[in-house]
């Protein structure tokens, strides 16, 4: 998702489920700057919007723990 304030443009994280949570990107002139930033930090896009590394690392922490249960 993109926001706007005072007309810059940043990505918004899709879940914020860390604690670390970036929640929203760097804001710049254009959306596809903006875009581009989160590229380059390598957030992840998920087919409906952008994870950032934190809450990407806190998902893999979490599948991590369940992956014993499923092996069970």
């Amino acid at each position: 998702m993109i926001v706007k304030k005072d007309n810059k443009y940043a990505v918004e994280c899709q879940i914020k489920i860390s604690a670390e949570c970036s929640k929203v990107g760097e804001y710049f002139d254009t959306e596809e700057d903006a875009k581009d930033w989160v590229e380059d930090e390598f957030w992840i896009f998920s087919g409906e919007g952008w994870i950032c590394v934190k809450c990407n690392e806190q998902i893999l922490k979490n599948l991590s723990k369940i992956k014993p249960l499923i092996n069970n």
